[in-house]
């Protein structure tokens, strides 16, 4: 048989994953012969998870990283700084295939993209909006010694404990992790906020009870043992729809509010929500509280407010300033410009960040936006800049008149902040229902087209409709005249069964409000 068929027959086929990760890396400077390599990766000691990048990726990967000075180690070695993964790897599947069961103290676990970008610009740059938030029981952080525990313990203490052991055990509560004592990394690279208290246990234990809690600004009043517990007064006791809005109005810790605001933002626009809640607790705790806070003990009496929160408040007390607000990312200012964009959240934001964008004139010009994306684009600062009271009242009696015009018995009442009293809104949301329970029917479609023939509706973000009796409208408006911004509105139709639970939040959908 002729050699040249059987080849023809057994074609040679091409080596995927070796081309397909060349094509990857390309944009990565090669070294040239005879170059000394250059060590900036020195001090990074790095493990690569090769599930989800590939064998031959990985290993280019590994390649570079001791090239340029870095170390491979095992997941679980000592001092390892990175551990990089997929980039669509979370924490739980990560921990799984490393088999372990918390992250080592000091590894911070990152995209796959974060390590391809230090090989492109040849530094090791920031992991902001590259990192995978990790809860604290994730976190391995190490114990103190006997020492350390017995010198940190006071007189008589064990005395008490062995009383407390000898009585009854009191009914489950929720779970509180022991005091822990951070470890510093033999990283010396810029850290993005998240990890500079991966120990702050209290700030990211956030459990369904405290999202009632900062929703209603009912806390309970007995608190997890950091700080010894005093009597709350009895208005704390109360239900925040029972308080008059009088007690509100005067924030007496607004010099430390302001400042952990800014916290609890650039954990926001990082992803990571649970401590920016844990921050937005403690925040509605101060604003509340009677009287300014002067001391440490008062502080940890607050509920809402743990030890660790306490000392911040303490040192903004005593410094006028928190050196946390220092170590904050330069990659915070640009998350919080793109998470401004209505239809744009936190994921999106940090992916524009990662593709190299940092202006809105970069997301006008080289991103793909969705409609919604561009529609809030195109509006950002309207959207931005919060309404007088006087003129959301004039969109409410725009859109009544015009449901009014089709049938004069419909109920049109706007709702959320507007009807909370605030002198400013960031939109208006407006509810619309007849007292019969069925002339509200057919009026959606109706009040939408008259709107828009008047031209007083803009733009179209959402519409949604569910089962036929509650229709809901997320859209944008003008006022007729001169000088008038966007604003954003929305509109929703509900049975009058359904008004009284729509008109306290119970309507509101919470995909349709997220960005």
């Amino acid at each position: 048989m002729d050699p040249r068929g059987i080849l023809k027959a057994f074609p040679k086929r091409q080596k995927i994953h070796a081309d397909a990760s060349s094509k990857v890396l390309a944009k990565i400077p090669r070294r040239e012969e005879g170059e000394e390599a250059e060590e900036w990766l020195s001090s990074l000691r790095a493990h690569v998870v090769r599930t989800g990048i590939g064998r031959a990726r990985a290993e280019l990967f590994e390649k570079q990283i001791v090239q340029h000075g870095g170390q491979l180690c095992p997941a679980q070695g000592p001092g390892v700084t990175h551990i990089v993964v997929d980039e669509g790897m979370d924490y739980e599947r990560a921990l799984r295939l490393l088999r372990l069961p918390q992250l080592p103290p000091g590894a911070q676990l990152v995209k796959s993209a974060w390590l391809s970008l230090c090989l492109q610009e040849r530094r090791l740059v920031d992991v902001a909006g590259f990192s995978i938030f990790i809860p604290s029981r994730y976190l391995d952080h190490p114990q103190p010694s006997k020492a350390e525990q017995d010198a940190s313990i006071p007189p008589g203490t064990h005395e008490a404990l062995l009383q407390t052991a000898l009585s009854p055990p009191p009914p489950p509560t929720r779970p509180v992790s022991p005091p822990q004592k951070a470890k510093e990394a033999p990283n010396t690279q810029a850290q993005p906020i998240s990890d500079d208290e991966a120990s702050d246990g209290e700030e990211t234990q956030v459990s369904a009870a405290d999202l009632e809690a900062l929703i209603s600004g009912h806390y309970p009043t007995s608190l997890e043992g950091d700080c010894e517990p005093s009597p709350a007064p009895a208005v704390l006791d109360k239900w925040v729809c029972a308080q008059p809005s009088s007690q509100k109005a005067t924030n007496h810790n607004l010099h430390i509010t302001e400042k952990l605001e800014v916290l609890a933002k650039a954990y926001s626009v990082q992803g990571d929500k649970w401590r920016a809640l844990g921050y937005a607790k403690a925040i509605n705790a101060l604003k509340s509280f009677h009287k300014p806070v002067t001391s440490y003990q008062e502080a940890c009496s607050i509920p809402g407010i743990g030890k660790r929160m306490a000392e911040k408040i303490i040192e903004i007390l005593e410094s006028g300033h928190l050196r946390k607000l220092d170590h904050i990312s330069e990659s915070v200012p640009v998350l919080e410009l793109f998470s401004n964009i209505w239809g744009a959240g936190t994921k999106t934001a940090q992916m524009w960040y990662q593709q190299g964008f940092r202006s809105l004139e970069d997301i006008r010009s080289q991103a793909s936006l969705t409609t919604q994306q561009a529609i809030g684009l195109k509006h950002y600062s309207d959207f931005l800049e919060r309404m007088p009271r006087e003129e959301a009242t004039e969109i409410e009696q725009t859109v009544q008149k015009a449901a009014q015009a089709f049938n004069s018995g419909l109920l049109c009442v706007a709702c959320g902040s507007y009807r909370r009293g605030k002198a400013t809104c960031g939109d208006v949301d407006v509810l619309i229902t007849h007292p019969d329970g069925r002339s509200h029917r057919g009026i959606f479609s109706r009040l939408l087209d008259s709107l828009r023939q008047e031209g007083f509706l803009t733009d179209d973000l959402v519409s949604q409709e569910e089962n036929g009796q509650q229709q809901k409208y997320l859209g944008v408006c003008r006022l007729p005249g001169p000088g008038r911004r966007h604003r954003r509105l929305d509109i929703i139709v509900v049975p009058y069964s359904e008004f009284a639970c729509a008109l306290q939040g119970g309507a509101w959908p919470s995909a349709a409000h997220s960005h």
